[in-house]
Formats: structure tokens, C-alpha cells, sequence
């Protein structure tokens, strides 16, 4: 392969596996199992939306006309929530969104270890009351939107 074909690949493995959720730090059955629907929910609506372009793609070629690029509404985002202080973090997060009739969106039971990350998938837009301490401090809240432009959420003890 030539140069230009491995810095292709490259990027492509960068992209792919910057875009990746996982579930690592998260203890609560529940809050896993609705990550991954929601995972799989959105990535079901990105390829609708990537198979709806080539059609009408294909049918701007055929009959001459201009191609627009449709898109469904963004229904998630994901973001970072980063653990800066030396301990653990025992994180819930808490809205009235609710997910498919089957409960709130809620995200409880994060156990992230220090300077550890989590991404995760959120709702957009919502707002989230995170909730965090350590083990030896007192639990601390601090409110967050989805609908800005803030993608990564540091956490540490006394932070106001």
C-alpha cells in the first residue's frame, strides 16, 4: 500500500474508535443495558439516514437534479465525564427524560477510578443533575445540559 492509502486506514481507525461508548466503569445493570439501546438505536437511525442519501443520491443522478443532504434530528450525544481528582468517584445522573416508556434516562452507578474517563451517550437536549463524592468526602451536585457545546465534564471534590 502506498503512503496515501495508510494514512486513509489510519484516520478511519481513528475516527471509528473515537466515536466508541463503552460501559467499563458502569455498575448499574439497568443504566447498561439502556446504553447499549440507545447505542444501538442510534446507530440503526445513522444508517437509515446514510442509505436514504444514496438513494436520493442516485435519483438526483438519474433525473438531473439537485442533491440535498437529509438528515433526521440528533436524538443523542455522546460526552466524557472525567474523573480529575486522586480517588474514586461514585457518580449518578439523574433527569425527567424519559427513554421508550421503560423508565428515565438516567445514568447511575458510575465507579470511575482516578484520572479515569467514561463516555457515554445522552440524550439531546436534557439536563442532568450529576451527583458525585468520593468515598471520604461529601456528595457534591452539579447541573448539566446537553443542548451546549461542552462535550467533556471534569469532576473533582470542592469544585463549584
Amino acid at each position: 500500500m502506498n503512503r496515501r492509502n495508510t494514512t486513509l486506514w489510519v484516520w478511519a481507525v481513528i475516527i471509528f474508535c473515537g466515536g466508541c461508548t463503552n460501559t467499563r466503569y458502569l455498575t448499574d445493570s439497568k443504566s447498561i443495558e439502556r446504553q447499549h439501546d440507545m447505542r444501538a438505536h442510534r446507530a440503526g437511525v445513522n444508517l437509515g439516514d446514510a442509505f436514504l442519501n444514496v438513494i436520493n443520491l442516485i435519483i438526483s443522478g438519474t433525473l438531473n437534479s439537485g442533491f440535498e443532504v437529509t438528515q433526521s434530528d440528533r436524538a443523542f450525544k455522546r460526552i466524557k465525564i472525567q474523573n480529575e481528582s486522586p480517588d474514586s468517584l461514585f457518580i449518578n445522573m439523574v433527569t425527567d427524560v424519559v427513554w421508550k416508556e421503560t423508565g428515565y434516562c438516567d445514568i447511575m452507578g458510575i465507579a470511575l477510578p482516578p484520572k479515569a474517563r467514561q463516555k457515554l451517550l445522552v440524550p439531546y437536549p436534557a439536563a442532568y443533575n450529576v451527583y458525585f463524592r468520593t468515598s471520604s468526602s461529601e456528595e457534591e451536585k452539579l447541573e448539566m445540559r446537553t443542548d451546549n457545546k461542552h462535550r467533556i465534564i471534569k469532576l473533582k471534590p470542592g469544585m463549584k
